[in-house]
């Protein structure tokens, strides 16, 4: 294929570009973990998404779809934002991964109640995959944040499996989610 010098021209850029992200990518991970949210969740557990956070597991913005948002804050005080509760739970699962940290560094979780938005300790909410509830990645896995309200979500959207944090493994994973994790760097 014959290039002119403006075809030439206008690739210079792009490489440039995709050079600049890569040694951005590198930085980052050289730093051991995703950056930090611009905002941190406020004293009461309550999430405030900036249009420049990332999701560090999918890269979406969370503030694009911020009723599927969800946090995990470490002991380090920092905040880390989600586009969605799947893409926390695979944090949950691999934080060495995705967060460059191991999981007892991780201070709180917070997800939002599915019928109120209101944000709710993650570790005590009623998790429920499998219903017809889309999120920002496909099918949603759904909190609540009052047990009580599990009968009516399931009679309007279904379910397949109803579950704690606690009750997340490798297996559970496979199961709701039907996508392989990667390795553990743990």
């Amino acid at each position: 294929m014959n290039q002119t010098p403006h075809s030439r021209a206008g690739l210079l850029p792009a490489v440039l570009t995709t050079l600049l992200i890569l040694l951005i990518t590198a930085s980052a991970a050289g730093q051991g973990g995703p950056t930090a949210a611009l905002h941190p969740l406020t004293a009461d557990g309550q999430i405030v998404l900036s249009p420049s956070d990332r999701c560090p597991v999918c890269a979406m913005f969370p503030a694009r779809r911020p009723e599927a948002a969800a946090a995990l804050t470490l002991e380090s005080g920092e905040t880390v934002y989600f586009c969605s509760n799947g893409c926390l739970l695979r944090s949950w699962l691999r934080p060495g991964v995705y967060l460059g940290r191991n999981r007892q560094t991780i201070d709180r979780v917070v997800v939002q109640d599915y019928f109120s938005g209101q944000c709710v300790d993650g570790r005590s909410a009623t998790w429920v995959a499998g219903s017809d509830v889309m999120g920002p990645m496909g099918p949603a896995i759904v909190t609540l944040g009052n047990t009580d309200h599990l009968t009516v979500f399931q009679k309007r959207h279904g379910s397949q499996r109803v579950f704690t944090l606690n009750d997340v493994d490798d297996a559970l994973w496979q199961t709701i989610s039907h996508r392989q994790l990667p390795a553990t760097t743990d």
